[in-house]
């Protein structure tokens, strides 16, 4: 409440009245990052709620898992997992349990870089995170979920014709996400979903293909608009390849060069070659297309 920053003592305080004592001196250990000290009262304050309130345990686990994830430790999945089964079935709590949910799967997505593994297991509790709120009830967690999903839908290896149905869930669920995170309010968080709507578009195959290549190019300057080249210049190279690479596609030459030639420059002047040579690549294709469109027309 902010009225004293000395939280109190157990003082002889047993079952749920020491696991809220112990629980803000956890606050106050966190507070000033003992982060360990912190956990080790939290796990006491659950010793003493058990048998007396599941959910309150629950709480005191999640806050538990929160700070182990926090603090990198390896035990942070086990002690969500703890949490959520505490939680099972209270419904009062459902803000509570899509935020665990929601931090489980990011921790697991995180570790996936190193586990590929676990980049499914989080899945299922971005679902999980959607099925329990509305977007009225929590509208960022949603659109975090919704955003987070997508993004590990369009990190899984395209092996089996499922795949094509996920991308196609993943762009839907980047829409949802810019209900919420718009340009004015989240600026950064909007222009990262744009980009991935963007991509989803390029790669998800539709019987519309030209259309959401189309999209796909507008979005990607909807970006541009937003992302000046002094604040992020690299960032702004990698949006201009992949939108000169979909003009191309597109057919669309004179202006797939243009935004090429820009992007390759910020490229050099960055020292970034992998990027020039793909840029360059691009180019390449374009002249062959051109030479073989000149020496078509001159023939008829």
């Amino acid at each position: 409440l902010g009225r004293t920053d000395t939280p109190p003592h157990l003082d002889g305080a047993t079952a749920e009245l020491a696991a809220l004592v112990l629980s803000a001196q956890a606050s106050k250990a966190f507070n000033e990052r003992a982060e360990i000290l912190a956990t080790g009262l939290l796990d006491q304050a659950v010793d003493e709620a058990t048998g007396v309130s599941a959910p309150l345990c629950g709480v005191l686990l999640g806050a538990a898992a929160s700070i182990a994830a926090h603090s990198g430790n390896d035990d942070a999945i086990r002690r969500f997992e703890t949490a959520l089964a505490a939680l099972e079935g209270a419904d009062g709590l459902r803000v509570a349990r899509a935020e665990l949910h929601l931090n489980l799967a990011g921790l697991l997505h995180e570790r996936a870089t190193e586990r590929p593994e676990l980049l499914n297991a989080a899945v299922p509790h971005y679902h999980s995170a959607l099925q329990l709120v509305l977007r009225e009830e929590a509208p960022l967690l949603w659109a975090s979920a919704h955003a987070n999903l997508a993004t590990a839908y369009l990190t899984m290896p395209m092996t089996e014709a499922s795949g094509q149905l996920r991308l196609g869930v993943a762009a839907q669920s980047l829409r949802s996400a810019l209900k919420v995170y718009t340009r004015e309010e989240y600026p950064e968080q909007w222009a990262s979903v744009q980009l991935n709507l963007a991509n989803s578009l390029v790669y998800t195959p539709s019987k519309h293909q030209a259309d959401n290549l189309v999209e796909a190019v507008e979005l990607y300057e909807a970006v541009l608009e937003a992302r000046d080249r002094d604040s992020d210049p690299l960032g702004r190279a990698r949006v201009l390849a992949n939108q000169g690479n979909v003009l191309a596609h597109l057919g669309v030459f004179d202006q797939a060069k243009a935004k090429l030639y820009e992007a390759r420059f910020i490229f050099e002047e960055f020292g970034d070659h992998d990027a020039m040579r793909t840029v360059r690549g691009v180019l390449d294709e374009i002249a062959r297309h051109t030479a073989l469109n000149r020496t078509d027309t001159e023939q008829e």
